[in-house]
């Protein structure tokens, strides 16, 4: 027995010196190291902006995405399984958002692929003083997590407004008036400081004092803002602000008409100094260099609803080469007598030859309805400086009988210095740059 504990006793020890020296081995070979399968960079932070730039790991194979998630998101992303699904909804949504245009997409056309290298995007309508996560994620062909997520922290700067100088003048040109043009040039004091001029109906702005002037000005450009934010365009109080000299040429204007140009110093952030510059000049009436009689015998009435207060004329030639719309601004009864100032210019106009379309200096009509039958006579002088003689007769149709209307063309007018990008929304989720490459 003796023997046997003898044996036990060196078989422990021998077995307890090769525990020790294992240990020992292990403490003193490294932690294998985990690489990651991305490298990010983010560079030019500004507070809007930010350039970023996404490098696949050599050891890295098959198909990925990376974006810019606002940081409360990408906190709920707590595992690769959620990070995937939020790419794979957002992908859903995109393709179904591009199937409404024609665009028949599938999910390899969003995918990256890592062999194609480093991969990079400016972004340019970040938020001010925000956190954002940059998320890279190995993904397989249906979306699903084939690696571990990657991510980078970064934050965008303050936007900091331009400063508006207290005592900034301008100097305002109105030259080459005609009854319906007019160049318009502004010289500020300040060639360093931004501002906004535009040029309005004086009866539209007639007895606004100048903190009403700022204000409404203010207003309007943050609903432009708004409005155009819906058609995926990403304004800023700079893409209506001017900067040195600057000039339009107004093609569009009204015969006989008081217009005033209004300048005032602007900052980035919508914020004015309180002075408005005025300068007023008028449009002379419009002389007629020719006549011409019109006679359309297949016009339509469209909308023509009393209760609603509206209706529009469409009158057009046997090839709708030519056509003239009509439409009331308020309208009690169809029939009745009209003049220029009762018309919406944006449906009033006459169209020849399927491309040239004129406005109406004047207009004066008188319609007749009998049944389901009207006729319309009347006198205008449009801006080609040709007074037409109308004589119209059709029906009186509802809108959805009528066919495809003239589509609405706007008048002029200087335009915002916009330029269209992608910028596809979904609840919280945005993403610029899908689509961009």
């Amino acid at each position: 027995m003796k023997k046997f504990f003898l044996f036990m006793a060196a078989a422990l020890v021998t077995f307890s010196l090769a525990s020790c020296d294992k240990k020992d081995k292990e403490k003193d070979e490294p932690t294998p190291e985990v690489k990651a399968a991305f490298t990010i960079s983010v560079s030019d932070i500004t507070a809007k902006t930010a350039h970023i730039e996404v490098t696949p790991a050599k050891e890295t194979t098959g198909t990925y995405y990376w974006d810019v998630v606002d940081a409360a998101e990408a906190a709920e992303l707590t595992d690769d399984a959620k990070v995937a699904a939020y790419f794979k909804d957002y992908f859903d949504y995109v393709i179904e958002y591009y199937g409404n245009y024609g665009y028949e997409l599938t999910y390899a056309d969003l995918l990256l692929d890592a062999a194609d290298g480093a991969d990079a995007y400016d972004y340019e309508s970040l938020d001010p003083n925000t956190k954002y996560v940059v998320i890279a994620i190995s993904l397989d062909a249906n979306i699903g997590a084939a690696g571990q997520a990657v991510r980078q922290d970064f934050k965008t700067l303050e936007e900091k407004e331009d400063p508006v100088p207290s005592d900034m003048t301008f100097n305002i040109a109105v030259n080459n008036i005609t009854f319906s043009s007019a160049s318009v040039q502004v010289v500020p004091s300040n060639s360093e400081a931004t501002y906004y001029w535009e040029v309005f109906e004086t009866a539209e702005i007639q007895g606004m004092s100048d903190a009403d002037l700022c204000a409404s000005i203010k207003e309007n450009i943050e609903y432009m803002i708004e409005y155009y934010g819906y058609f995926g365009y990403d304004l800023t109080f700079a893409d209506f602000l001017a900067q040195g000299t600057d000039s339009y040429d107004y093609t569009s204007l009204d015969a006989n008409k008081a217009y005033t140009v209004i300048a005032v110093a602007m900052g980035t952030l919508g914020t004015t100094n309180g002075a408005v510059a005025k300068y007023n000049f008028q449009t002379p009436e419009l002389t007629p260099e020719s006549s011409e009689d019109i006679t359309f015998t297949n016009a339509r009435m469209v909308d023509a609803c009393d209760d609603e207060g509206w209706w529009q004329l469409i009158a057009a030639n046997a090839d709708t080469t030519t056509y003239l719309t009509i439409s009331p601004i308020e309208a009690d009864a169809v029939a009745g007598t009209y003049s220029i100032d009762d018309m919406d210019a944006s449906y009033t106009y006459i169209v020849l030859d399927k491309q040239n379309q004129y406005k109406f200096a004047t207009l004066d009509v008188v319609v007749a309805v009998n049944g389901e039958t009207f006729t319309l006579t009347g006198t205008g002088i449009a801006m080609n400086a040709v007074e037409y003689h109308f004589t119209i007769s059709g029906n009186v149709e509802a809108l959805e009988a009528s066919g495809v209307a003239p589509a609405k063309v706007a008048p002029a007018k200087k335009e915002a210095k916009v330029s269209k990008k992608v910028n596809l929304e979904k609840s919280a989720k945005r993403s610029e740059k899908l689509l961009k490459r």
